[in-house]
């Protein structure tokens, strides 16, 4: 019996054609497909989810991370923007010496869409983006699945802001992959920490014991603090699967243990867990130019730079490993080798896995999402490939829309 199905041929209606179709509604997907609109273009984002955010919004990942040197402000374009937006409704924390902030991940759910909606920009959620539609080797749309069924959406350009660079892969571009760190927010509530406190005074070393115990069945980690689950590949379903049903099943086995076992745990309950798994790095595209982490370390300067950063986090922090940094970000890096009518924004851009590292924070992710968007539009209307665009012409909208470049 054959391991292969053969589907028949079908007919895919075609929902809508435009200028520029965005993949993915998380940070860069959001910066993408705003700037594209604000650029002239005819816009659509299509997202798997019911809301946008990604990271922010379905993992709580709402530190704003990357905004300065070290030493003050450097991020500007959509970093800032995203500030004043959030600011009056109480949706910010106030910012840090070095810009840093913290957003309301439910304001930001509905702010987003608000942006987005203001500027032209058509929003398709609940709605997978499964495969490019190529032409003559070149990415025309894509392919989508949702409750409506299969459709596709014809695009001058693509963005690719899967996170994954899905789109990119399935249209043939080389891409590294190397396992990384998977965490899975969760909120306890019902503690009551002077019983607890009082049980500890009372019976240290049985508290110690069961402590243990609650550890050894967290996988080594207490109850209340973050459980990294390392070595998973995020492009893969299995991997996926297996990550998110051990994280829940340990957590709960240990929290049921002290529930039964440990004074003050006896109402401990899970209240929430994030629907998203916080992901670091996935697949990372061969583009024209691989960003290395030396070009960070040596302030690199290039001639096709989309914004001036100042962050470095090769590892786990601090956020500025080295202060006063001032390198730029390369074009080139988004751009996909040997595939046209693409561009990849967000943590799969071209880089090594060191640079990944920084390049995975939210403020350089709002930093390729915005300038891919704004290449896009203006590939779209010139007529020519995402690698063809006029530089100049790119750099010069960049500044128009706020973005520091040195």
């Amino acid at each position: 019996m054959s391991d292969l199905i053969h589907e028949p041929p079908r007919q895919t209606p075609v929902i809508a054609d435009v200028d520029v179709l965005v993949a993915g509604g998380g940070p860069a997907g959001i910066a993408a497909a705003l700037s594209a609109a604000r650029e002239g273009g005819r816009t659509m984002l299509v997202e798997r989810y019911g809301y946008l955010g990604g990271m922010i919004t379905g993992s709580h990942v709402v530190a704003i991370l990357g905004t300065g040197d070290g030493k003050g402000i450097v991020a500007q374009g959509f970093t800032q923007e995203l500030y004043d937006r959030l600011e009056p409704y109480g949706g910010v924390t106030e910012r840090s010496a070095a810009g840093e902030y913290r957003v309301d991940p439910e304001l930001f759910k509905w702010q987003a869409v608000e942006m987005l909606a203001e500027a032209g920009v058509q929003i398709r959620l609940h709605t997978l983006a499964c495969d490019p539609i190529l032409l003559d080797g070149n990415v025309g749309g894509v392919i989508t699945e949702s409750k409506s069924g299969r459709e596709a959406i014809r695009a001058a350009v693509v963005v690719d802001a899967s996170a994954d660079a899905d789109l990119a892969h399935r249209a043939g571009v080389p891409c590294d992959n190397e396992p990384h760190e998977v965490t899975l927010r969760l909120v306890i509530e019902g503690v009551d920490k002077e019983a607890v406190d009082a049980f500890r005074q009372a019976s240290p070393q049985r508290y110690d014991e069961l402590m243990a115990e609650a550890v050894r069945r967290n996988g080594g980690v207490p109850v209340d603090d973050k459980r990294l689950l390392r070595e998973i590949d995020v492009a893969d379903a299995d991997a996926l699967t297996h990550a998110e049903i051990l994280l829940r099943r340990q957590i709960f086995d240990a929290l049921t243990y002290l529930r039964q076992e440990m004074p003050g745990y006896e109402r401990a309950r899970i209240a929430e867990t994030s629907p998203q798994l916080g992901v670091r790095q996935g697949r990372r595209i061969h583009g024209e130019y691989t960003v290395l982490d030396e070009d960070f370390r040596e302030n690199r300067r290039f001639p096709d730079s989309i914004a001036r950063l100042g962050v470095y986090f090769p590892d786990w922090g601090p956020i500025y490993k080295i202060g006063g940094l001032a390198y730029d970000l390369p074009y080139r890096c988004m751009v996909p080798v040997d595939v046209d009518g693409l561009l990849v924004v967000g943590r799969c851009v071209s880089s090594d896995y060191v640079a990944c590292n920084t390049l995975r924070l939210i403020v350089p992710c709002f930093a390729t999402g915005q300038a891919g968007g704004i290449a896009a539009a203006i590939a779209a209307q010139d007529g020519v490939p995402p690698r063809q665009v006029a530089i100049s012409k790119l750099q010069e909208s960049l500044l128009e829309q706020g973005v520091y470049l040195g």
